[in-house]
C-alpha cells in the first residue's frame, strides 16, 4: 500500500500553463484537456485530482506566508512583508495555479460522463466548485462559464458577475451530492485517497461546502438561512460533517520533497528555512490565555527564556511536548546593568514565559523581537527569545500532519454562527463546543484534557450574541490553524477575531482580495477591465471590494 501511494504521490501535473507567449495560457488547454484522460482511468484521475488540491492548498496555508502571516498564525522571521500584507501588492498568480487543477478536473469530469461514472463525476464536481470559489472569493468577478473551453475556440474567456459565480457553484454542489448518492460504480478504497471509497462522506463533504459557500454569501442572499436549514435539516439527502473524522484531508508519506510536509527536511534540508517562520505572538498569548493544550503540540518553548529572578540565571531546563519531542531551555536574568541587555529592554514584551510569539507586523528589526541582543550567535534568522514552531512541523510526515482542505470542527462552528445568527434553529453552545472538541481531536489531545478546557469560564459562551459571535469566531481561528485560506476569507467577511490593530498593523489596513495577475491585463484585457469595472473603487489592487464585500 505505501509504495503504491508513493508512486500515486509522485503523479505529476497532467495539465499546466505553457510559457508566457501572448496565447499560451489559453491556447492550448484542448492538448492539456486530452493528456490529462488519454491512458487513465477514473480512479487513477480521482487520486491525482484530490492530492493535487489538497497540496495547493496546504500550500497556500503555511509555504506561502502571504495568507498565514495576514491571519497572525505566523511571523516571517527575515524579509518579513508578509508580516504587514505587501504580499497583496503584487499581481497574483494562484488563479493560475487552480485553474492548472481545473483543467485536470474538467477533463476527468469528460471521462466520467463518457463511462457513465456518475460517483466520480459528482466528486469531481466538488473539485471544481471548491476550486472557482477560491478563484472568485479570493479576485472578485473571473471566468467560470466560458473557462476551459479553448477546445471550443473560446481563448479569451469573459468573466463571470460573482453573484451569477455563487449561484452556480451552489447549484454544482447540489449536483455533485445527487450524482455521487444515484451513482451505482464503486469507488476504490485505495485511489480515494480523502475518504477510503466511502461515498456518505462525498456528499457529506459536498454539502458542507454549500453550508461553507452559503455563510460566506449570507450578507447577500436573502435566502441563505432557507437554504442551510434544507441541507441541515435532511440528513438521509443532504449529509454533512458530523463526526470528529469527517475531515477533507490527506495524510502525507514522507519519501519525497512533494509527498512529504512542506517543512520537513524532504523540502528543507536546513533549518533555516524553517526557522524564518515563526509563531505570531497573537495566536501564541490567545493560546497561553486559554490553557490551550494545542499550544506545545504546535509550538517550541523558548532557547533562552527571560526572568526577572537572578536566582533563576544559566538554570536549564527539558521539556517533552505531548508528541514526544524534547527541548532544551536557559533561563537568561534581565539584567539590566549589562549594557546589550539594557539597550533591549523597550523590546522585551514577554518574559518568565517559555512559549513567546513574534509581535504582530515585525519589520526589518526581526533580530530584536522580543529584546533578543545576541544577534551574532542567533545568525541570519536565529531567535534565541521566541519560539520556534514545534518540531512536529519539522517532520515528513505524522499522524497529525494532513493536507487540509475542509474539517469537520469548521463546519460546526459554522452552524454555531448561523445559529446565533438565525440562519438555522439548533443549539449553538453545542455545535461549539463540538467543534472545539473535533479540532482537539485532530491535534490529538486526549479527551480529559478537552473536557477541563470547555469547563473554563472564558472558553463558555455569553449571553449576548455580540459576545458568542466573538468567542465562536475565537476558536474558529483556532481550528483553522494552517488552513490560512478559510481562516482569510472568514477575517475579511466578520472582521473577528479583532486583531487588526495587533503589535504593529495600526497603520496598515487589512486587504480586501488579491490583484488579477498581470497576464490577463495583457492577454484578456477586455475581461479584465469589465471585472475591474464592478469593483468598489474600480481599482485593481488590494482594496477594492468585490461583491460579496459590497
Amino acid at each position: 500500500m505505501r509504495s503504491f501511494l508513493t508512486k500515486m504521490f509522485a503523479v505529476i501535473l497532467l495539465a499546466g500553463i505553457a510559457s508566457c507567449s501572448k496565447d499560451a495560457l489559453r491556447s492550448y488547454d484542448s492538448e492539456q484537456q486530452l493528456n490529462a484522460v488519454e491512458s487513465v482511468n477514473d480512479p487513477f484521475l480521482l487520486s491525482s485530482v484530490i492530492k493535487q488540491t489538497a497540496l495547493f492548498y496546504q500550500g497556500l496555508g503555511y509555504d506561502n506566508s502571504k495568507l498565514p502571516g495576514a491571519v497572525q498564525y505566523m511571523e516571517r522571521n527575515f524579509q518579513g512583508g508578509d508580516n504587514y500584507y505587501s504580499g497583496f501588492k503584487e499581481p497574483a498568480t494562484e488563479l493560475y495555479s487552480a485553474m492548472n487543477i481545473l483543467k485536470l478536473i474538467d477533463g476527468s469530469i469528460s471521462l466520467a460522463d463518457k463511462r457513465g461514472s456518475t460517483s466520480h463525476k459528482g466528486i469531481f464536481i466538488i473539485f471544481r466548485a471548491l476550486l472557482f470559489s477560491f478563484m472568485t472569493d479570493f479576485y472578485g468577478d473571473i471566468y467560470y462559464s466560458e473557462a476551459l473551453k479553448g477546445r471550443e475556440g473560446i481563448l479569451y474567456p469573459q468573466y463571470d458577475k460573482q453573484a451569477d459565480i455563487y449561484t452556480g457553484l451552489l447549484a454544482e454542489l447540489e449536483e455533485a451530492n445527487t450524482l455521487i448518492k444515484t451513482g451505482t460504480e464503486p469507488l476504490s478504497a485505495t485511489y480515494d485517497l480523502m475518504f477510503g471509497g466511502d461515498k456518505v462522506k462525498w456528499q457529506k463533504f459536498a454539502n458542507s461546502l454549500r453550508l461553507r459557500l452559503l455563510m460566506r454569501a449570507s450578507a447577500k442572499l436573502s435566502d441563505a438561512g432557507t437554504r442551510m436549514t434544507a441541507i441541515v435539516n435532511n440528513p438521509s439527502e443532504t449529509p454533512i460533517f458530523t463526526d470528529a473524522d469527517d475531515n477533507a484531508a490527506i495524510t502525507f508519506i514522507g519519501a519525497t520533497g512533494e509527498n512529504s510536509w512542506k517543512g520537513g527536511t524532504n523540502n528543507w534540508a536546513d533549518n533555516e528555512e524553517f526557522d524564518r517562520r515563526r509563531p505570531a505572538k497573537t495566536l501564541v498569548d490567545k493560546l497561553t490565555q486559554l490553557n490551550d493544550p494545542r499550544l506545545p503540540v504546535w509550538m517550541a518553548p523558548v532557547e533562552k527564556p527571560w526572568t526577572s529572578n537572578p536566582a533563576q540565571n544559566g538554570i536549564t531546563f527539558n521539556t517533552t511536548d505531548p508528541n514526544g519531542f524534547t527541548y532544551s531551555s536557559t533561563w537568561e536574568y534581565i539584567d539590566r546593568t549589562k549594557p546589550a541587555i539594557a539597550a533591549q529592554s523597550v523590546n522585551i514584551l514577554d518574559s518568565n514565559k517559555i512559549y513567546v510569539g513574534f509581535i504582530a507586523g515585525m519589520q526589518g528589526d526581526f533580530k530584536n523581537g522580543n529584546g533578543h541582543y545576541d544577534t551574532e550567535a542567533g545568525g541570519v534568522v536565529g531567535n534565541f527569545k521566541v519560539s520556534r514552531f514545534s518540531k512536529l512541523l519539522r517532520e515528513n510526515s505524522h499522524p497529525l500532519l494532513k493536507a487540509m482542505i475542509m474539517n469537520s470542527d469548521e463546519l460546526q462552528f459554522i452552524l454555531a454562527e448561523a445559529s446565533v445568527k438565525g440562519l438555522i434553529t439548533g443549539d449553538a453552545d453545542a455545535y461549539y463546543r463540538k467543534g472545539i472538541t473535533y479540532s482537539m481531536h485532530r491535534w490529538g489531545i486526549p479527551d480529559n484534557q478537552i473536557s477541563t478546557y470547555l469547563a473554563q469560564p472564558a472558553v463558555a459562551l455569553p449571553a449576548d450574541d455580540a459576545g458568542r459571535l466573538a468567542k465562536i469566531a475565537d476558536q474558529k481561528w483556532l481550528g483553522l490553524f494552517l488552513v490560512s485560506v478559510e481562516t482569510y476569507l472568514d477575517l475579511r467577511r466578520t472582521r473577528l477575531p479583532d486583531i487588526f490593530n495587533n503589535g504593529r498593523l495600526s497603520t496598515y489596513p487589512f486587504p480586501s482580495r488579491f490583484r488579477y495577475p498581470g497576464n490577463e491585463l495583457g492577454q484578456n484585457k477586455d475581461a479584465y477591465d469589465r471585472g475591474v469595472a464592478t469593483l468598489s473603487p474600480a481599482v485593481d489592487d488590494e482594496f477594492s471590494k468585490m461583491w460579496l464585500l459590497q
